[in-house]
């Protein structure tokens, strides 16, 4: 009985190991592998991202809104500036959880150095570029670090883009057109190396001329930068730039899918835009005519059209083509940047040509000549106004620059502003989710930048005081 009892214990003994040995792989589901290749986690990063900061909220409701690219020709509360404070959390939530969680997971696991850890640098630093000039001072150093989830420091403006700089900078060296595949996850230039590094060096370079005011440093390594033009994007073939598949929700350009799948028409294109380009042969391509054939913008802030299709609507190329490319950086921005850097008359006309090929126009002998004429009469005017052109459809650059620079001086506050006498907004207002999470952090930061209640003013922006 007791050698019974001995082999039976052996017995289960066996059994057990038997069931424990393979149990890890026993209990894997290969069709869901625990760590999600990089490149599908690249197209997670690269997609929700553009199309949130190039979509019909972030970009047409807010930041596009506020530089009157657009006017809000139905619940215009916004062309008002009140804002939705959901909305705010949704972008601020939504970029932190969404795309630079996905870059900062790949820039934990890939290998360094490879293509695709520089792949995501510069994808972060795009996209936290953004934030930054959207909120002002943000958590940068301490995000997206686990044990800092709820309540990371907010870092200053100019520690940020010191941080970010450095980052395309090393970004930039990392590319290797002999290195690592990015694999299918790069819907921006499908594994060209070369090109993604023109493309860190670009973004740099308009970080860098964004801040020379405010470091003498910074207007150094710009001039390094524009010596070397083949460093930088070139051509409109080297645009960066997302581009979409079909006419769905998730393969639409954004601006499309808002009007063709969410069935909004709440904007049209504005009265300051379509004044600014009488004679631009850019204009068509921009904005539709109205129901009698004329370019007509509709006035920001004022009370909604009727009918709708008195005023302009957003062009047909922009409005009603599913496959239009959200463009991230352009080869008219760079030569702007260098326009305004070397006080260059031909690099400021370059980049006008350079935007209206990109479009798919031709200028004219005589819309040139105009185009000279203004820079001669005030370069810094006709500079700004004409970026600022350029940057259609990219909502959250063109409100940058229009308060770094001023111009368009046609972009004033609008009539019926729920805040009179304050001007355009300065800043988007900070998310309600951070009043949970991080509120002394928040605090702190809101002092520290001296704005008010209404979350919209205070303080110009580092780069712009």
């Amino acid at each position: 009985m007791k050698n019974i009892k001995i082999w039976m214990l052996v017995l289960l003994i066996g059994l057990s190991n038997a069931c424990t040995k393979d149990f890890d792989s026993i209990n894997t589901n290969p069709n869901r592998p625990e760590e999600v290749p990089l490149t599908n986690v690249l197209v997670s990063a690269v997609s929700q991202g553009v199309r949130r900061t190039h979509g019909a909220s972030m970009n047409m409701t807010y930041a596009g809104l506020w530089a009157q690219h657009y006017a809000k020709i139905q619940y215009i509360d916004e062309d008002w500036y009140e804002y939705r404070p959901d909305a705010m959390t949704a972008h601020w939530d939504g970029m932190y959880t969404g795309p630079l969680a996905d870059l900062q997971d790949i820039i934990n696991r890939a290998p360094n150095p490879s293509n695709m850890r520089a792949a995501a640098m510069t994808m972060r630093a795009y996209y936290f570029a953004i934030m930054t000039d959207m909120w002002g001072n943000i958590p940068y150093t301490e995000a997206l670090s686990p044990d800092r989830t709820f309540n990371p420091v907010y870092d200053s403006q100019d520690v940020i883009y010191a941080g970010l700089i450095q980052e395309l900078k090393d970004a930039a060296a990392m590319f290797d057109p002999g290195g690592d595949n990015l694999g299918a996850g790069d819907l921006i230039y499908a594994g060209d190396a070369t090109l993604w590094k023109k493309f860190a060096n670009s973004v740099r370079a308009r970080l860098l001329n964004r801040a020379k005011g405010k470091n003498a440093a910074y207007a150094t390594e710009l001039q390094t930068l524009l010596s070397s033009p083949a460093n930088l994007i070139a051509s409109n073939a080297e645009n960066a730039q997302m581009g979409y598949v079909d006419a769905t929700g998730n393969g639409s350009n954004p601006i499309y899918s808002n009007k063709h799948n969410d069935g909004r028409n709440d904007h049209a294109v504005s009265k300051t835009l379509v004044d600014l380009m009488t004679g631009d042969p850019r204009l068509a391509v921009y904005a539709d005519v109205n129901n009698g054939g004329n370019y007509v913008g509709q006035p920001n802030g004022t009370v909604e059209p009727n009918p709708f299709s008195a005023v302009s609507q957003i062009g047909t190329a922009f409005r009603d083509n599913p496959l239009n490319p959200s463009y991230l950086f352009t080869y008219a921005e760079v030569l702007f940047i260098k326009a305004e850097a070397n006080n260059d008359k031909q690099a400021y006309l370059d980049a006008i040509a350079a935007s209206c090929e990109q479009f798919g126009v031709t200028p004219d002998a005589g819309f040139l000549t105009a185009v000279g004429t203004a820079y001669d009469g005030g370069a810094a005017k006709a500079l700004g106004t004409q970026k600022w052109i350029a940057l259609f459809g990219d909502g959250c650059e063109a409100f940058s620059e229009f308060r770094r620079t001023g111009f368009p001086s046609e972009v004033v506050e609008v009539p019926l502003s729920g805040y009179p006498g304050q001007g355009v907004p300065r800043r988007f207002v900070y998310p309600t989710s951070e009043t949970g999470n991080n509120k002394i952090n928040l605090e702190s930061a809101i002092q520290a930048q001296a704005i008010d209640a209404s979350g919209l003013f205070g303080n110009k922006m580092w780069w712009a005081q």
